[in-house]
């Protein structure tokens, strides 16, 4: 029998005041690239007796509200147990007004124990890997990487599409179902019983806030910056000179600390660190190109961000350079491919990721109505060069004096303000006014240039 869908606000307070008597409730959050901007459209709660409910906000917005669904992610008396909820609050918060409040984060709760159990800089894990260590069964729906699949190739707005499928219902449901009682309640054991709890409830917080309070974001990475500090001083003074990258585990701490490090800083440390460093990154490259030629648009799912091979084209290894290169302009072109599939002439930026923007980012089209460039890729290519500019605007009115920009960026603009160029017209216009604000605040053409 497949999990009740509510959507009724009179139907929602029935069952709001059900969950209300319980103790313990497994939540997650399905949406639109959920997160501060991006639409949440579902809501899941698990029961420890295994009743499951769908909230469909997609269909009723109110049933937060009005709904009293809001209720149950404040209350201070349930706890929620969530698998790494910074996106779900941050969309509760900005989107609803909703405060998720005494949260049993389960990654949060995962790397904590790594972390007492020695380890440093433990990786993440998908919500599987964390069924199979905590209650040693897989307890997320048997359709879940079939659907991601889908969604992520041929289904921007999957998460909105309406009637959900029997397939989405169960997915949706089995987030929940996998994580009580035994991931929770072996989780909790080992935390109370170590005198873990105090901190597990800081880095719950900062799980909480991290897209809310930029305060809690710099905290975070404060202490992860702190500590590959840390291991990359230990490499360096007990490792020998002629170490090799090979001789670092891929998921120890010292391969991550590594991986973590910049290049440029690497270069700063010593002889040694540069050269783990470039062998680390040649090493991610390679094992990119093998799975790309063996898995190809498979390995493409799992894709997050072209920030780092972005960042190896700066890189003075000239092979590095050329590699990470090609590489990004492979996964650019199989995500254009799905683009031009998924995406039609209507469809608004909310639906388009950000590694999808990414890619269309990667796009040089000369004017608004370039003929060599797919119709919907340049319709979003433009869509996203005002979105990009405005939040440039919106950065310098912060800053005012203390404002810096890309040169890159900065040459684009100029672009797009030339009286030649045929960009539209609004993108144009805001170009314009805010060169002249630059110029105003810097002098002429006077603008500092961030690295």
């Amino acid at each position: 029998m497949l999990p009740e869908v509510i959507e009724d606000i009179s139907r929602c307070r029935q069952v709001v005041e059900m969950l209300s008597h319980e103790q313990v409730l497994a939540v997650d959050c399905e949406g639109i690239q959920l997160g501060v901007d991006g639409p949440l459209t579902l809501v899941q709660v698990g029961t420890y007796s295994g009743e499951v409910y769908l909230f469909d906000i997609h269909a009723n917005r109110e049933l937060l509200k009005k709904g009293r669904l809001g209720n149950i992610m404040e209350s201070k008396g349930i706890v929620k147990v969530m698998q790494s909820c910074s996106n779900d609050s941050a969309a509760l918060h900005f989107q609803f007004g909703v405060t998720l409040r005494n949260v049993f984060d389960t990654q949060e709760a995962h790397l904590l124990i790594e972390e007492h159990k020695g380890r440093q800089l433990a990786p993440p894990l998908k919500l599987d890997d964390i069924c199979k260590i905590y209650s040693g069964k897989k307890g997320v729906s048997e359709f879940k990487e079939d659907i991601r699949a889908e969604w992520i190739k041929r289904a921007g707005g999957f998460w909105s599409q309406r009637p959900m499928t029997e397939e989405m219902i169960m997915y949706a449901a089995g987030d929940v179902t996998s994580l009580i009682p035994e991931v929770y309640e072996n989780q909790r054991e080992y935390l109370e019983s170590n005198g873990l709890m105090s901190k597990f409830q800081e880095r719950v917080g900062e799980e909480i806030n991290y897209l809310i309070d930029p305060c809690m974001k710099a905290r975070r990475e404060e202490r992860i910056e702190s500590t590959v500090k840390r291991i990359v001083a230990s490499i360096s003074s007990t490792c020998p000179r002629n170490a090799r990258i090979s001789d670092f585990e891929d998921e120890g701490d010292e391969y991550r600390a590594i991986q973590r490090l910049d290049f440029t800083e690497a270069e700063l440390l010593s002889p040694l660190m540069s050269r783990l460093k470039t062998e680390q990154i040649m090493k991610e490259l390679n094992d990119i190109k093998e799975k790309l030629a063996t898995e190809g648009e498979s390995f493409y799912v799992r894709w997050r961000s072209g920030f780092r091979l972005r960042n190896y084209q700066r890189h003075p290894n000239e092979g590095i350079r050329k590699r990470s290169k090609e590489i990004l302009e492979k996964i650019y072109d199989i995500a254009l491919k799905y683009i031009y599939k998924k995406y039609d002439m209507d469809t608004s930026l909310i639906y388009v990721s950000g590694f999808e923007k990414e890619a269309l980012r990667s796009l040089r089209p000369t004017g608004e109505n370039d003929p060599s460039v797919n119709k919907i890729a340049l319709r979003l290519y433009w869509m996203i060069m005002e979105e990009d500019l405005r939040k440039k605007v919106e950065d310098f009115r912060t800053k005012q004096i203390n404002f810096t920009i890309p040169e890159g960026y900065y040459k684009r603009m100029k672009f797009f303000a030339a009286r030649r160029s045929n960009v539209p017209k609004t993108l144009k216009m805001v170009a314009t006014r805010f060169l002249d604000d630059l110029d105003q605040t810097f002098g002429y053409r006077v603008v500092p240039f961030s690295s």
